[in-house]
């Protein structure tokens, strides 16, 4: 399992270049295709009591015009505690779209208390309570730090320069994987 996750971070690595280069060049269509949305890919996972919720949320991920597909929410088990309590917002997200991801989190998964670091996912990429990355992955967040990121009128890239500033990242180095 760790060899795949380390796998797996390479290969991203090795390709988010061009991911940008692709994006940049194609900036007057929408980057998931017809969907009027900067949210291509979104995970959730969620407690096991959300589980009588399942056709609501899906109903209203739709809604969203965001692409569910079987495994875009899963439940953990019965006696499996609290889902991670983290967001992970891609760097390709408009801030409309990633306060969307975090009003979710607030619903569904009762709060946000950490971010995950931004550098590490894909541009058009979002996830609720993931637990795909360790702890230092995970950035503390206070409920004040929150509601400024959660902030309507932040603009794309302010809520995206306030996300790295609250991650730590502007001198990110990816030297613990």
């Amino acid at each position: 399992m760790k060899k795949t996750i380390l796998l797996l971070t390479a290969l991203w690595f090795a390709f988010a270049p061009l991911n940008t280069v692709f994006a940049e060049a194609d900036k007057k269509s929408s980057p998931c295709g017809e969907r009027p949305t900067t949210i291509c890919t979104i995970e959730i996972w969620l407690a096991h009591k959300q589980k009588k919720q399942n056709r609501e949320i899906r109903k209203f991920l739709k809604s969203q015009n965001l692409k569910v597909l079987r495994h875009t929410i899963q439940y953990w088990k019965p006696k499996g505690g609290h889902p991670p309590t983290n967001v992970a917002i891609g760097s390709g997200l408009s801030a409309e779209d990633a306060r969307l991801v975090m009003k979710m989190a607030i619903k569904y998964n009762d709060k946000i208390e950490s971010l995950v670091l931004q550098a590490l996912n894909p541009p058009n990429y979002a996830a609720i309570a993931t637990s795909a990355w360790d702890e230092k992955s995970q950035i503390p967040v206070s409920p004040e730090e929150l509601e400024k990121l959660m902030d309507e009128s932040l603009t794309t890239e302010e809520f995206h320069k306030l996300y790295i500033t609250l991650t730590k990242e502007e001198n990110y180095k990816p030297d613990f994987y």
